[in-house]
């Protein structure tokens, strides 16, 4: 008698859920307690297990949206597999052939290389590592948490090539054939403030990260203005693009999207931009200062919780990360002198209304109504030409606080210009 396989329940408040995917191919012989499929919920990858051994049919597809105690499987003993398949049909009179004796179908792994754990799985999101190609060491391939771990030391240790003079650090967080999206991080940030973004969801375009001068990796010497910031990005895309590109950037990145549109020295295809900088004067000073003044973990958390509508957005990895920069005398007085150029006296003095005036290409402006960084209220004066998403329950990090509704919003931007 065929054994049905149900959607678990994972969490109380749960009614419905999603196959995120299998990991045995329908049809594939299974033993009891091998794991067949797997569910994303909120907070981690769960596994299911096969409850009995045999033949796995599946009744739902990847991405099925069922109930909770759903029939999502069912497993046939391999005695009736064989007769539901050899039973002869009654088309005549004459006795059935008698069916040749059929193989086991092989056991199948997981059908979507390379087949991390979900530990694995999670680590990776939250570095912004692509698992693509990665050779697991676990059983039948499958790539485990220390597989990720080695993956990422690898990374760390690679020696970074010497960039083009004029240019900027760069980091390719996503390869591929398409056109790109470059990336252009907010004030005092890096571009690994970027892989937030792409935690739960892959992009489906190649992505490139850079980091803006005085800030990450890139030189500490800051330009004489923001055309010369421009400059020197549009000599990094050059050495790593030979082609059309779509522009995303947040906060002061975003107001430097909006200058190279104007420029039109690249060829751009598309503009995001999340909290766009420059739209009015109004800053939130004793956010540019507390942020480079505040030395420990302890004394950063209000300030960065300052940047979202929800604290829990900041992370301890997040904290963390921000608590080390600190630790760079050098970087920090270069972010010190990039507020005193940009924000003088608590003042936007780089404004792009008129360069978003001359648009002529698809853009987005994505800004949190609650924002207390940059005010809302600067929206008001958009050209029609620029659509705006006004997002609530969101301050200034609405790529981080909404990565869902920012990648889709992005994604759609993208196929529109590729």
């Amino acid at each position: 008698m065929p054994v049905p396989v149900l959607y678990p329940k994972v969490s109380l408040e749960m009614q419905t859920g999603r196959i995120a995917r299998w990991l045995v191919r329908d049809g594939a012989t299974v033993s009891a307690g091998d794991v067949i499929f797997e569910i994303d919920n909120d907070k981690a990858a769960v596994e299911v297990e096969a409850p009995a051994a045999g033949i796995l049919r599946h009744l739902a597809a990847e991405g099925d949206e069922v109930d909770v105690g759903a029939e999502v499987a069912r497993i046939t003993a391999q005695d009736e597999a064989v007769a539901t398949v050899a039973a002869p049909l009654p088309v005549a009179p004459a006795p059935a052939p008698q069916a040749a004796p059929r193989a086991p179908a092989p056991r199948e792994g997981r059908s979507r290389l390379p087949n991390p754990t979900p530990l694995a799985r999670r680590i990776a999101r939250e570095k912004g590592l692509d698992l693509t190609g990665l050779a697991g060491t676990g059983p039948r391939g499958r790539v485990q948490k220390s597989d990720v771990l080695a993956q990422l030391s690898a990374i760390a240790a690679a020696p970074l090539a010497t960039p083009p003079a004029g240019s900027l650090n760069a980091a390719w967080l996503r390869r591929g054939e398409a056109i790109p999206v470059v990336l252009l991080h907010g004030y005092s940030a890096d571009l690994n403030n970027w892989r937030g973004l792409f935690a739960g969801a892959p992009a489906g375009f190649p992505v490139l990260a850079l980091d803006l001068p005085g800030h990450g990796a890139s030189t500490r010497s800051l330009p004489a203005d923001a055309d010369a910031i421009c400059a020197q990005i549009e000599a990094t895309i050059a050495a790593q693009v030979a082609g059309p590109v779509v522009l995303a950037g947040h906060s002061f990145g975003a107001a430097l999207a909006a200058r190279l549109a104007a420029r039109g020295r690249i060829d751009l295809r598309g503009l995001c931009l999340f909290a766009p900088a420059g739209l009015g004067p109004e800053i939130d000073e004793a956010f540019t200062r507390g942020i480079l003044r505040a030395q420990t973990a302890a004394s950063l958390r209000p300030w960065l919780e300052r940047l979202v509508h929800d604290p829990a957005v900041i992370s301890d990895a997040f904290l963390k990360a921000v608590a080390l920069q600190r630790q760079d005398a050098g970087l920090t007085a270069a972010m010190q002198a990039f507020a005193d150029r940009f924000f003088p006296d608590g003042t936007q003095v780089l404004s792009v209304k008129a360069d978003l005036a001359r648009l002529r290409i698809p853009a987005r402006v994505i800004f949190g109504r609650q924002d207390r960084i940059l005010p809302f209220a600067s929206t008001r004066d958009l050209p029609p030409s620029v659509g705006l998403h006004a997002v609530d329950a969101c301050g200034h990090l609405p790529h981080l606080e909404h990565p869902d509704l920012s990648l889709r919003l992005l994604t759609q931007l993208w196929r529109s210009a590729a």
